[in-house]
């Protein structure tokens, strides 16, 4: 699929509270074309509904749970994803168009898993580290700096 990262999510549980929410990245299926690097754990089949539980209350913040599919170096395989999707309460669609304002909140919102600035930098540094480009994320790392 034609996933590309955006930081359009709002959050107010983890990079941000309410009232002032942070801003943290979602995959949105815009561009045919685009791939997206990411991580896939196999979790054993005894703790799976632990960790489906833990999962579905951390990402209980407007994000959707899908079956995807990957690719790795022995072909495809079944993937869960929890995206926040453009229609859900918290997708703030204007931060993909105004780049300084999403910079801003990001530079400033700070929540109970720490600083939103941390979050984006950390995920430039993996992507850095992988040897993947991403304007968006690359665009918003200059403005906060």
């Amino acid at each position: 699929r034609g996933w590309r990262r955006y930081f359009a999510q709002l959050s107010t549980d983890h990079r941000g509270v309410p009232g002032a929410p942070g801003l943290v990245c979602t995959l949105l299926e815009d561009a045919p074309e685009a791939t997206t690097r990411g991580v896939a754990y196999r979790v054993p089949d005894a703790d799976a509904d632990a960790v489906l539980d833990d999962l579905d209350f951390r990402e209980k913040g407007g994000y959707t749970r899908e079956v995807v599919s990957v690719a790795h170096a022995g072909g495809t395989l079944d993937a869960l994803l929890y995206r926040g999707t453009v229609d859900n309460p918290n997708f703030d669609a204007s931060a993909i168009k105004d780049l300084d304002q999403a910079a801003s909140t990001i530079k400033d919102a700070v929540g109970p898993s720490g600083p939103n600035r941390d979050y984006l930098l950390n995920l430039a540094t993996w992507l850095r580290e992988v040897g993947e480009e991403d304007a968006h994320v690359a665009a918003l790392v200059e403005r906060i700096s």
